[in-house]
C-alpha cells in the first residue's frame, strides 16, 4: 500500500515538473536537473541521497559464509539446517569476531547456537526470526548489539548481556515473547527501547543501583 501511495506521488510529481517547464522557455540547468532527481529504494522509500553500495568479497566454508577484513572474519551468513550450530572460532585463518547483519535470518529450525568467545560484535537482525531459538551465548568479549539482534526470537527463555558489553541498541529483544530472564552485568550499561516492555513474564537481573536496574523496578521486572 505504501508503495502503491508513493508511486502516486512520484507520478504527481512528474505532472507538475512537466507542467512548469511548459510554461518556461528556458531549459533547466544541469543543477537544477541534479537537484529534482528523486531517490527511490526498493522499499519504497524515498531517499535523501543515494544510498552508499558496499560489494562483499564472501567466501564459502562448509555451512557459512564469511569474509575476512583487517585480520577479523565475519560470518555473513549461514547455509546448513542444522538445529544445534557451533560457530567457528577461526574462518579463512582469522578469527571470527563478528556475526553480520542478517547472517542467521528466518534460520526457523535452530534451537541452539554456540557463539564462540573471539566475537565481540552482533550485527543488525542477526539472528531475527530464529522462532525456533532457545538457547544462546552472547561472549564475555562483546561489547555492541545492534538494532533487532534477536528481534522474534519467540522461543528465546533467558540470556546473559556481559559486563563488556556498552551498548545494546532499540528493539534488540522485541517479540522475544517466552523471555524470562535477562541478566545484565555491565552496571553503566542505559536501557534504549530493547523490546522489553511487552514481555510479561520477564524478570532482569542488574546491578542495584544501575540504570538498567532502576527501569526493571518502575516497570515491576526487577
Amino acid at each position: 500500500m505504501r508503495k502503491i501511495a508513493l508511486f502516486f506521488t512520484v507520478l504527481a510529481l512528474a505532472a507538475a515538473a512537466v507542467s512548469c517547464a511548459g510554461k518556461t522557455s528556458e531549459a533547466p540547468s544541469e543543477e537544477s536537473s541534479e537537484e529534482s532527481v528523486l531517490i527511490i529504494d526498493p522499499d519504497g522509500n524515498i531517499l535523501d541521497e543515494k544510498p552508499t553500495e558496499t560489494t562483499r568479497a564472501t567466501v564459502d566454508e562448509g555451512d557459512f559464509e564469511y569474509e575476512v577484513t583487517e585480520g577479523r572474519a565475519v560470518v555473513t551468513k549461514y547455509n546448513g539446517k542444522a538445529d544445534e550450530v557451533q560457530i567457528p572460532e577461526e574462518l579463512g585463518g582469522a578469527p571470527v569476531c563478528e556475526i553480520s547483519y542478517y547472517a542467521f535470518e528466518a534460520k526457523y529450525d535452530i534451537k541452539k547456537v554456540v557463539v564462540p568467545e573471539t566475537v565481540d560484535k552482533i550485527c543488525e537482525c542477526a539472528f531475527m526470526d530464529c522462532s525456533s531459538l532457545e538457547q544462546i551465548n552472547i561472549p564475555e568479549a562483546v561489547t555492541k548489539i545492534e538494532r533487532g539482534a534477536f528481534v522474534a526470537c519467540t522461543s528465546l527463555r533467558e540470556l546473559t548481556i556481559p559486563a563488556a558489553c556498552t551498548e545494546v541498541q532499540e528493539e534488540a529483544f522485541t517479540a522475544c515473547e517466552s523471555m524470562t530472564a535477562l541478566t545484565i552485568n555491565n552496571p553503566d550499561l542505559a536501557y534504549q527501547s530493547w523490546g522489553l516492555e511487552e514481555l510479561p513474564d520477564l524478570k532482569i537481573i542488574a546491578p542495584e543501583g544501575s540504570a538498567v536496574y532502576a527501569w526493571a523496578q518502575a516497570m515491576g521486572k526487577a
